[in-house]
């Protein structure tokens, strides 16, 4: 199966030609399958959101490609439009974005900017509100209204609006409350679950790339340095480490036990993982 994103020998320099002139990502060749749920992880300034910038056309390579099903998403006007209505991204902070008189007129924007019928952006926002769990009675209220939690969740679900078979998202619990943060990684991952749709998502905590991706790339210094499942990842501690990076606290605390000498599972990465390692454990020892 062809990969539905896919970039070639992607570079980002920033003041090209000026004395600032500062290489943001460097060469990076690298697919996204239908469906793939992958966590980008990587210190400040490796270059994950000018990376992501690039999957919908909102920076444009120095060099190199971006390619949505094989077409290059910068070769024309129509490329860009196409692309960015299938490859959905949410910025950092996303409901400093809200603008609009209600939640509903602002949950609309992108799909009326699809030239939908009014009949077709009126089932997208109730169909985008539940996916993130606005209720009806607070489409038409005024986003400013709306409680923290409630405003990130309505701007995400105007991204989600559009129906994106890809959906991107830098730092989506930045500033939330514990529940916050698992209500809105639950609203995201239902999202993936019942359209299909492949979901790529920052990240700085290392505890929620390991419940919720499937795949986790590391960035340093604008380029690849990392990729595979999270237990391939989570289980090379010391080379995150040197990134500037660290492991889920579960596999913190496993490190720990084996170092102390019990034979604890350094590669465990979520805590239902440990919970089962702790139990073979006792079952081991009971019938020793």
């Amino acid at each position: 199966m062809a990969p539905i994103l896919r970039t070639e020998h992607l570079t980002h320099i920033y003041g090209k030609g000026t004395p600032f002139e500062t290489a943001a990502l460097n060469d990076i060749d690298y697919t996204v399958e239908k469906g793939e749920l992958i966590g980008i992880i990587g210190h400040t300034g490796s270059g994950k959101s000018t990376f992501i910038q690039h999957l919908n056309g909102i920076l444009k390579p120095t060099s190199g490609k971006v390619l949505l099903d094989g077409e290059d998403i910068n070769a024309s006007a129509e490329s860009l439009k196409r692309a960015r209505s299938r490859v959905g991204l949410v910025f950092q902070y996303p409901e400093y974005q809200l603008f609009e008189e209600t939640v509903e007129k602002d949950i609309s924007f992108g799909p009326g900017n699809m030239g939908l019928s009014e009949e077709e952006i009126k089932e997208r926002v109730l169909e985008a509100a539940d996916f993130v769990e606005i209720g009806e009675s607070l489409l038409s209220k005024s986003p400013f209204e709306l409680s923290g939690g409630q405003k990130r969740r309505a701007a995400i679900a105007g991204v989600i609006a559009m129906r994106p078979e890809v959906l991107v998202l830098d730092e989506p619990t930045a500033g939330l409350d514990p529940a916050g943060r698992k209500r809105l990684i639950g609203n995201i991952l239902r999202y993936h679950e019942e359209t299909g749709a492949a979901v790529i998502m920052i990240s700085h905590s290392m505890d929620e790339i390991a419940e919720s991706v499937r795949r986790v790339t590391a960035l340093k210094n604008g380029s690849i340095v990392m990729d595979g499942t999270p237990r391939e990842v989570f289980s090379q501690a010391e080379k995150l480490k040197k990134l500037g990076l660290s492991v889920p606290q579960v596999t913190k605390i496993a490190i720990y036990l084996r170092e102390m000498g019990l034979p604890a599972d350094t590669s465990v990465y979520t805590m239902s993982q440990a919970a089962d390692a702790i139990a073979s454990l006792k079952g081991g020892g009971s019938g020793a």
